[in-house]
C-alpha cells in the first residue's frame, strides 16, 4: 500500500475514534481535539526520532518508525547507502589518479579558477618545494613570479608553453604549459 494512502486511512481512523470518544464524553469537539493532539504528538515523536537518527550518521540503521515516517526513513537510508557507495568509488578513482600522476616524471599542478593550487604530484613538490597544507590554496602567480610566466598565465593561454628559470635555482629552466579542463580548472 502506498504510504500516503496508508496515512489517509490513519487520519480517517483517528477521526472516527475521536468522534466516538467525543460521543462518549458528550463533546465532539473535545474528542476531535484529543485526536488531533495525539496525531500531532505522534508526528513530533517521529520527527524527533528522525532528527536523532540523522545526527548519528549514515552508518546507523533507521529507527523503526511506522506509517509514512517509516517510508521516509527507509528512503533516506537508501539514499545514504548509495551516497556512501559513490563516495567509496570516487575515493578509489582519486587514489588511482594520484598514484598514477605521482609516478609521472613531469611535475603537475591542478589549479582552480583563480589560479589557486589545489593539488600537485611528487615531481612538482620536489621541483618547487611545495608543502601541504601550507601551499594548498596559494595562487600560482605568487609562487612563479617571472614576468614571462605572469604574461602567459594572465593573458596568453594560446601560447603552447613558456620557459622560465626556476624560482629556486636559476640554473634550472622550467618549461611550463597550461591545459584547461573541467569547470574552470587548469593543469600546469
Amino acid at each position: 500500500m502506498r504510504p500516503w494512502i496508508g496515512e489517509a486511512w490513519r487520519i480517517a481512523g483517528i477521526v472516527v475514534l475521536s468522534l466516538l470518544f467525543g460521543i462518549v464524553i458528550n463533546h465532539l469537539l473535545v474528542g476531535l481535539l484529543f485526536g488531533l493532539i495525539g496525531y500531532l504528538a505522534w508526528h513530533l515523536t517521529n520527527l524527533y526520532r528522525l532528527e536523532q537518527w540523522l545526527e548519528q550518521g549514515p552508518k546507523q540503521i533507521p529507527s523503526n518508525a511506522g506509517g509514512i515516517w517509516g517510508d521516509v526513513c527507509s528512503k533516506i537510508y537508501r539514499l545514504q547507502q548509495r551516497n556512501q557507495k559513490r563516495k567509496r568509488r570516487l575515493k578509489k578513482i582519486l587514489r588511482a589518479f594520484r598514484e598514477s600522476t605521482a609516478a609521472m616524471p613531469d611535475a603537475g599542478l591542478v589549479l582552480g579558477p583563480d589560479g589557486e593550487i589545489q593539488w600537485w604530484n611528487d615531481a612538482a613538490q620536489n621541483l618547487l618545494q611545495l608543502r601541504s597544507p601550507r601551499d594548498v590554496g596559494l595562487r600560482i602567480d605568487n609562487l612563479l613570479r617571472h614576468p614571462r610566466f605572469l604574461h602567459y598565465f594572465n593573458d596568453r593561454h594560446d601560447l603552447e608553453s613558456v620557459e622560465i628559470p626556476s624560482p629556486l635555482d636559476d640554473r634550472i629552466a622550467l618549461n611550463l604549459r597550461i591545459v584547461r579542463y573541467g569547470r574552470d580548472q587548469r593543469l600546469l
